[in-house]
């Protein structure tokens, strides 16, 4: 199973950034099809157990995310983090990364789902209006994708899969129409800038994830949790160029088999203008970041960035994780 992956230490003198984004891939094939039939012949429960396992070993011995989740947990709730925090926190994760299996998969009765919000992409499907969906790596945005599912609305998802290739392979023979609607960034390339305006122009949906930061990818440095750190600029650079409206949406999961998903307004255009595009960037940046501090508050232990997400310091980072 695809698990909170662990830094490659870059080599001595390397100038290029360590992020979440060149860390490879955790875990076999083997490894993470054995999970995919545990889960496909005896059900969600009997796999949750090994999910339970897997993250019993991350906790106790990976230090890269023991450090992440302590130093994150500390950040957003003000306490101390121990070992069954830190436990709880990536056992979370294995759960909702199991629980996509059973999304794609098309096997909602396990799961009950709450909807704020849902009026708005309901009303955009309704009038063929293109739109950006800005998410985060918190909860599950397969959940927010199910429920869209449910209702036909045309979302595409967009974003780096250069290091998770096994499990994206797999997830995309789960589900075929699913790869339809996946829209690869592929670093150094600006061809899936086209694909997203065809979308959009369709009148569908694209999702776009805004905490990253990539490769040599453009970042803005504004406060989250009260110290500095680094958002990816791209989501609202791109969003610019579509002059479409932008919606938050995040789905947050609760034990044992509750997904609340959100959706709500965020700006109905994001302007930068020429003089003042980088005072524009940071003001819009940090709107994002304020949303998205609620939205960690509300689930503390949905958060699943496992590296230092407050490390990077003009262009360097420390330890790093996807």
């Amino acid at each position: 199973m695809s698990t909170p992956a662990a830094p490659s230490e870059p080599p001595a003198g390397d100038a290029e950034q360590a992020t979440w984004l060149n860390t490879r891939e955790r875990g076999t094939l083997l490894g993470i099809r054995a999970v995919f039939w545990l889960a496909t012949a005896f059900g969600r429960w009997p796999a949750r157990q090994l999910m339970r396992l897997i993250a019993l070993y991350y906790a106790l011995f990976d230090r890269t995310t023991k450090r992440a989740s302590r130093d994150y947990w500390t950040r957003v709730t003000g306490e101390p983090s121990g070992f069954r925090t830190t436990y709880r926190h990536v056992f979370r994760f294995a759960q909702v990364a199991l629980d996509r299996m059973f999304l794609l998969k098309g096997k909602t009765r396990h799961f009950t789902f709450t909807r704020t919000g849902n009026e708005h992409l309901l009303e955009l499907a309704a009038k063929r209006q293109g739109a950006v969906l800005l998410g985060a790596h918190l909860g599950s945005y397969e959940a927010m994708r199910a429920g869209g599912d449910d209702e036909q609305l045309p979302v595409n998802i967009v974003g780096h899969f250069d290091n998770a290739k096994m499990i994206n392979a797999l997830f995309d023979r789960l589900n075929t129409d699913r790869a339809a609607r996946v829209i690869h960034a592929e670093a150094g390339s600006v061809d899936f800038i086209f694909t997203i305006r065809e979308r959009i122009e369709a009148g569908e949906m694209v999702a776009l994830l805004g905490d990253r930061v990539g490769l040599n990818d453009n970042h803005v440095t504004v406060d989250f949790f009260g110290a500095p750190a680094r958002f990816a600029a791209g989501p609202f650079l791109l969003a610019s160029l579509l002059r479409c409206p932008v919606y938050l949406v995040f789905g947050l999961y609760y034990e044992p088999n509750r997904y609340e998903l959100h959706c709500e307004p965020f700006t109905d255009r994001v302007i930068l203008p020429r003089r003042q595009r980088e005072a524009a960037l940071v003001e819009i940046v940090e709107q994002f970041a304020r949303r998205l501090e609620d939205y960690c508050r509300r689930a503390p232990d949905n958060w699943f960035n496992f590296y230092d997400f407050w490390g990077a310091d003009d262009g360097q980072a420390s330890d790093s994780s996807d």
